[in-house]
């Protein structure tokens, strides 16, 4: 039995890393939808300012950038969520097609208007979130309840 290799799980030695795996395992599903715009919004950001410096970094970050459109395309409840789902699948393929035509022709303005898109939604699915918490809240009875 000591023979056996010990597996190492980089989460264990650095904290960040650490910190970033119990937000992701913790977190509730419109978390982690913002969570996977925020990643959007940065590979997209950092694409931008590696344009016309590093090709490769574009290209690897413009990649990071369409896998994450591609999971939110799949998230998608299309059967509870009707003409939003629809809608929004339909502006995932264009943003996605919009990634893909900009990395192959590295075209800022093209991942400018991606990040537009990215930005805005994620603005949405924001206050979507607060909504949802707020409601949470009143439905179980917490938060403060101040009377004058």
């Amino acid at each position: 039995m000591d023979n056996e290799p010990k597996i190492n799980n980089p989460a264990q030695h650095n904290p960040y890393r650490k910190y970033m795996v119990n937000s992701i395992e913790t977190a509730t599903p419109l978390m982690l939808i913002i969570m996977l715009y925020d990643e959007a919004i940065k590979m997209c950001s950092l694409a931008i300012q590696d344009m016309g410096i590093n090709k490769e970094s574009v290209h690897n970050k413009l990649i990071k950038a369409q896998k994450i459109v591609t999971e939110l395309t799949v998230s998608l409840n299309m059967e509870v969520g009707g003409d939003v789902a629809e809608n929004l699948k339909s502006l995932y393929i264009y943003m996605h097609m919009k990634l893909v035509e900009a990395n192959i022709e590295n075209d800022k303005d093209k991942v400018e208007e991606v990040l537009k898109y990215l930005k805005d939604l994620r603005e949405a699915w924001q206050v979507v979130n607060q909504q949802h918490r707020r409601n949470m809240i009143q439905q179980h009875g917490g938060g403060l309840s101040i009377q004058s």
